[in-house]
């Protein structure tokens, strides 16, 4: 659909912008202007669905019931045009039936956001998220195998793992710097816009919840290794949808996110964790719904102080986490092998999958202070999950090999590593382990694996130094 501006001109309902966008105009059922800064079409945003105008030192925020819409200064030729257009479009808003009370309740939000509350819990979080993955640079990947979630072992007691899981991250060069820092920062992002109206109690609850929903259902769909703050994330954003669907006539601008924009990004994030097998693509939809379902449980009155239940529910969740993390923390702490005391309970828990018992035999092989009992009850994880794949899954022979090796049983490792190149003779990586194996290679020059769905097969993987081994999904 074409638009022309001209019959506006002179009439004070157009405000040109720079270089070759499109004018800001008023009509009169409302106000023509770009989705975004980046696009320049226009759309139309009638006067009766704006509910709010913010103007600040950098832009003007246009919410409405269907999205805010942010208009930078720097688009404008002059720099008053913001506080003239918000100036006209209170004017034109004031004219509405309603208008009188549209403005009233403009003025109500002005003064909701001039005394937001402090994101505490969302510090908090965050604060938790990094002492955790300082504890794990300090002791090791000990802290992972006492904190990740796995069903079988919450099924056989260990109910701390909904919890904790959520605050372990990828440990280990780039990538897991990587991790913990992506979910730091949607945290933050993410939190703010959620404390803002519920304030700390009420998402306190969110987090929770979503922390528990992702890892449930992470679970329920085969994810039996699991880390990161990723659920709570996801749980985050769909505290924020349901927010704007829900009270977008009650937030200011500025505390709300483009919907449109916000439903592209778990999109992608979506088919990304559809396409990359170590993320755990149903915790983060456990995560989203169980965030929106706690929201629309504990977000019925916003920007008001919580109700006694609301409070309650905080504080039984603040508790389980400290009892959470406490509990964690002195079964890493305690008198003996904390990996090999759990090696070896997970070798004889029923209901482990073949890839959860090799994740957790290849973490602890290929620890860089590994002792001779953890290897024993690595064996025990890595010769059950040969037999569970009877024998017919390279990556796991792998393992097997690489245990067997670290216990100085070369002859074993030689001969079980031939089995994994038998069934795949033109992977370099396995060839470079015999090397390695029978001393044609430094023992502790382990070759880089990369995962087949990565590889250029005219490349040959150069050897490398590598870390030890996360455990199998992340989040």
């Amino acid at each position: 659909m074409s638009f022309s501006f001209d019959s506006f001109a002179g009439t004070g309902s157009t405000f040109p912008q720079r270089g070759d966008r499109s004018a800001i105009v008023l009509d009169d059922d409302g106000i023509w202007h770009p989705r975004s800064a980046r696009r320049a079409a226009p759309i139309l945003t009638h006067y009766r669905d704006i509910t709010h105008i913010g103007v600040s030192a950098q832009a003007l925020w246009l919410g409405s019931r269907k999205s805010v819409y942010l208009l930078p200064r720097g688009n404008f030729e002059n720099y008053d045009a913001l506080e003239r257009l918000a100036g006209a479009l209170r004017a034109r808003i004031q004219n509405l039936p309603d208008g009188e009370r549209r403005l009233a309740n403009m003025e109500r939000i002005d003064h909701a956001s001039e005394n937001a509350p402090r994101p505490r819990a969302t510090q908090t979080l965050i604060v938790l998220c990094v002492l955790v993955y300082l504890v794990q640079l300090a002791l090791g990947y000990k802290v992972m195998l006492a904190g990740h979630y796995s069903p079988a072992l919450v099924a056989d007691g260990d109910a701390w793992r909904l919890l904790t899981a959520n605050l372990l991250h990828a440990q280990g060069g780039f990538a897991g710097f990587a991790h913990i820092t992506l979910n730091l920062l949607a945290l933050m992002a993410l939190g703010f816009l959620v404390e803002r109206p519920l304030g700390s109690a009420r998402t306190a609850c969110v987090m929770g919840i979503s922390a528990v929903g992702a890892m449930v259902t992470g679970g329920m769909f085969g994810n039996s290794m699991v880390v990161g703050a990723s659920g709570i994330v996801f749980g985050l954003a769909g505290s924020v949808l349901w927010l704007d669907y829900r009270h977008a006539e009650e937030l200011p601008a500025w505390w709300r996110f483009p919907r449109r924009s916000l439903w592209i990004l778990l999109a992608v994030n979506i088919v990304i964790g559809a396409l990359v097998p170590f993320i755990a693509l149903a915790a983060h939809i456990g995560g989203l719904i169980s965030g929106a379902v706690a929201t629309a449980f504990v977000g019925r009155r916003i920007l008001v102080r919580p109700a006694l239940w609301i409070r309650a529910m905080c504080g039984v969740l603040l508790t389980a986490t400290v009892f959470s993390l406490a509990t964690a923390g002195m079964d890493v702490l305690a008198d003996g092998n904390a990996a090999a005391r759990y090696a070896v309970r997970k070798s004889r828990l029923p209901g482990i999958s073949p890839v959860e018992l090799n994740d957790y035999a290849w973490m602890i092989a290929t620890a860089p202070e590994v002792t001779r009992e953890e290897l024993e009850a690595a064996l025990l994880l890595a010769e059950r999950a040969v037999t569970e794949t009877a024998r017919s899954e390279p990556t796991i022979l792998d393992t097997l090999a690489e245990v067997q090796f670290g216990l100085g049983r070369d002859a074993d490792a030689i001969h079980t590593i031939d089995e994994a190149i038998a069934l795949e003779p033109d992977d370099d990586y396995y060839r470079e382990q015999r090397r390695r194996f029978t001393g044609d290679r430094a023992r502790d020059d382990r070759p880089e694996y990369v995962p087949p769905m990565f590889r250029d097969p005219k490349v040959i993987d150069p050897p490398a130094e590598v870390e030890p081994a996360d455990p199998g999904v992340t989040v």
